[in-house]
């Protein structure tokens, strides 16, 4: 799988705040578990996913009676406040402690190389990856400036070619469901048309954060990072 250089948002590298975690644990991401292909790579069983499931579904219902709770003591909220988050995340770090110790060591280890050549250089900005390969704090730090300054023009330019399809489609009311997922349908092709006309200007976005990653890292570096993502998955 190709290095996927820069996306709008940094995904977060697995749980951690969990003691005696090893590199592995700490970057798989579990919520890759959902994808099908990611199953069959790790050979989980019907017996595992169903085990996997009900942890999954006590973290539902945790999260859900905390969300509901939280509207019925603040009907005026436009969203979940600072203290619920945390509650939230705080169960999200126990779901992912659970579904990793349900994996054995070598598809914790696969979930892990997996996670890291889907995040491509962009796991260069994890903390525990930058130790793994030896990046000193000067490289980190000249890292993620450069990610957050193109992240951040790569947002003003989607923003920007979205923005008549929200000023369009924003202020619409339609009369009923049918009519609502026929608008949606409808919005969603237009932004697909209208995103290829910045794609140029994402890839020479793109093409810089690949130029500043080989700039900034040594090769002995990326050769660590190579090793660290295994054999290369295919998701078909």
């Amino acid at each position: 799988m190709k290095n996927r250089a820069i996306t709008a948002a940094l995904l977060i590298l697995g749980p951690t705040m969990l003691l005696a975690q090893s590199f592995e644990e700490k970057t798989a991401n579990v919520d890759l578990l959902r994808e099908k292909p990611v199953q069959t790579e790790l050979g989980i069983t019907d017996a595992l996913r169903d085990k996997m499931n009900k942890v999954a579904d006590e973290f539902n219902k945790n999260s859900n009676e905390l969300l509901e709770a939280f509207k019925k003591d603040n009907p005026n909220a436009q969203g979940p406040d600072e203290a619920l988050v945390k509650k939230i995340n705080t169960f999200k770090l126990d779901l992912n402690r659970k579904i990793l110790k349900l994996l054995s060591p070598a598809q914790v280890k696969r979930l892990s190389e997996i996670t890291l050549q889907i995040l491509g250089y962009q796991a260069l900005l994890s903390d525990d990856v930058a130790k793994k390969i030896g990046l000193d704090a000067a490289q980190s730090k000249k890292l993620r400036d450069g990610f957050t300054s193109l992240n951040r023009e790569v947002q003003e330019v989607q923003q920007k070619a979205l923005k008549p399809i929200y000023d369009k489609y924003g202020k619409q009311q339609p009369k009923n469901e049918e009519e609502a997922k026929a608008l949606q349908e409808k919005a969603n092709k237009e932004a697909q048309e209208v995103a290829k006309s910045a794609e140029p200007e994402l890839t020479k976005l793109r093409n810089e954060w690949l130029t500043l990653v080989k700039k900034t890292v040594k090769a002995i570096q990326l050769n660590r990072f190579e090793a660290l993502q295994g054999q290369p998955f295919k998701a078909s």
